[in-house]
């Protein structure tokens, strides 16, 4: 669930870009270590998983959002925690919060040189509406757009909504001239799949081997330093990625295995480095289908996995067992208690909810290592507690396919997850609402959550909505909605004396907070 957020004006975009490749893995494009490229003003990146799309109306999509955020704008970004302004110069709710005034910033230009204006927000905002998919879903309760000249716009709601500033900083603008132009008959999102029509920092290149994006010259925010090509060489297990690191074919590595990259932290030639996000391993139910809808059931279920021994045996200690639905380094989060392997207790409240001797089976993403090994954990765990568990492979595009349907929503699937925007209003609105259909990964649904999740989006009053999202997350972790494993960082490793070097203040966000244990301290 996020993002990772930058911390200046040269992180915010290739940090960003990179830096958020999360929890969720799952996409990118075949490359090949012979790929030419000028070394000296070029970074190779290794990263796993296929690009199905570059349309950044997939940007919910890790892989799509790794590449689009480097060839796409935002309205509003983060820094740190905080909200700031990026292709907007200036923006404002309205006294009763059902609209957004914005000024856009004088002199942006897409890639192909045509000015950034009101309407190509409007097109942009507008095209979500009407697809419905994707990143749709951080603007549920746009009704249009009234623009009032090239650089002044309103942007009008369907009712009362202090989420929806912050949900723009996931929505990248379009040039509306380029996509009309090329829409053929599904608003362009086959054009989308290998074009850009940004106005980012790097524009899309050759795409024969693997994906290159190039340095856009005319940036109207230009950064020294920035390198002048980034290559994305597909690599999906952590050893190869290791090994070409080694072997000095790529420059950055990330989601390296943490005893890959143990082992490579002593070699003068490389720097390990934690990446700075909130992710978290966690086991979803389908809470509305099948046996895990029986909140006794899915209890028992959280006290048969072995938590310590998968943060230990796993994750090699880089982390820290989680006490909630929500990623530690999220705000307003109550104080929970961490939940506990118990086999025996488990066992009972099989027997009194009638499921002992129940099948169950749970998806997992076989391309991840890691998620393989909690997978056979969790199986083996089940299997102590006399219970049989069937694990079953899926590749996160048909995952979330079956998110369309409480029915298709696989009975239990292991995810490791990331907060896409630093708010955890906007996670708890996406992720629980009854009628967040695509982003309510289990199928949960409760009136009282609904209704405090709608008080809390009309609420003005920061401290006040806090309370309610806490209110909130100790009912979640009541009706147990998930396993919620442990919080993790994902190391990442970069060749010294390289431009992956000399920017890695760009492509390496800092450190998490000290109750993580850093790979390379």
């Amino acid at each position: 669930m996020s993002s990772i957020v930058s911390q200046s004006g040269k992180r915010r975009h290739v940090a960003r870009m990179i830096g958020a490749l999360s929890l969720a893995l799952a996409c990118g494009v075949a490359g090949s270590s012979a790929l030419a490229a000028d070394r000296a003003h070029t970074i190779i990146v290794g990263l796993g998983g296929q690009i199905n799309t570059l349309d950044p109306l997939r940007a919910d999509y890790n892989q799509t959002n790794t590449i689009a955020s480097a060839l796409y704008d935002t309205l509003v970004t983060y820094d740190g925690s905080k909200l700031t302004a990026w292709l907007a110069a200036e923006y404002a709710y309205s006294d009763d919060a059902k609209s957004i005034t914005m000024t856009l910033k004088p002199g942006v230009k897409f890639h192909d040189g045509t000015a950034l204006t009101a309407k190509d927000v409007a097109f942009t905002l507008d095209r979500l509406k009407k697809l419905g998919t994707g990143v749709a879903s951080f603007v549920n309760g746009y009704d249009s757009t009234t623009v009032t000249d090239d650089t002044h716009l309103t942007i009008n709601l369907t009712k009362p909504n202090t989420l929806f500033l912050p949900s723009l900083s996931k929505i990248y603008i379009l040039n509306s001239a380029l996509v009309t132009a090329n829409a053929g008959g599904d608003d362009g999102q086959a054009w989308l799949q290998s074009h850009d029509a940004g106005s980012g920092p790097f524009m899309l290149g050759d795409q024969s081997q693997a994906v290159v994006i190039d340095l856009f010259k005319d940036y109207w925010a230009p950064e020294a330093g920035r390198p002048e090509s980034i290559v994305f060489r597909r690599i999906d297990e952590s050893a190869t990625r290791r090994d070409e690191l080694l072997a000095g074919n790529i420059d950055v590595g990330f989601s390296i295995a943490d005893r890959d990259a143990a082992g490579m932290g002593t070699n003068p030639d490389l720097k390990v480095v934690p990446i700075n996000a909130s992710y978290q391993a966690d086991i979803l139910f389908n809470t509305s289908t099948g046996p895990t809808a029986d909140p006794k059931v899915r209890k028992a279920l959280r006290m048969v996995y072995d938590y310590a021994g998968g943060l230990r045996g796993i994750r090699g200690s880089n982390g820290k067992i989680a006490n909630g639905p929500l990623p530690a380094r999220l705000d307003c989060r109550p104080d929970l208690p961490e939940v506990k392997q118990d086999l025996e207790a488990a066992k009972a409240l099989l027997a009194e909810a009638g499921a002992t001797g129940m099948k169950f089976k749970m998806s997992f993403q076989p391309v991840f290592e890691l998620q393989k090994q909690e997978a056979t954990l969790f199986q083996s765990n089940m299997r102590e507690a006399g219970i049989e568990l069937e694990l079953e492979p899926i590749a996160f595009p048909n995952y979330l396919a079956a998110l369309k349907d409480t029915a298709t929503i696989p009975q239990m699937m292991l995810l490791e997850d990331f907060a896409q925007v630093p708010d955890s209003g906007i996670v708890l609105t996406k992720g629980y609402r009854s009628d967040a259909v695509g982003t309510n990964r289990v199928g949960y649904k409760n009136p009282e959550v609904d209704k405090l999740l709608d008080e809390a989006l009309a609420t003005v009053d920061d401290a006040k909505r806090c309370e309610l999202y806490k209110q909130v997350q100790v009912i979640l972790d009541k009706d147990s909605v998930m396993v919620d494993m442990y919080g993790v960082y994902k190391p990442a490793v970069y060749r010294l004396g390289t431009l992956a070097d000399l920017n890695a203040s760009m492509l390496v966000p800092p450190a998490e907070p000290a109750d993580f244990r850093l790979a390379n301290p």
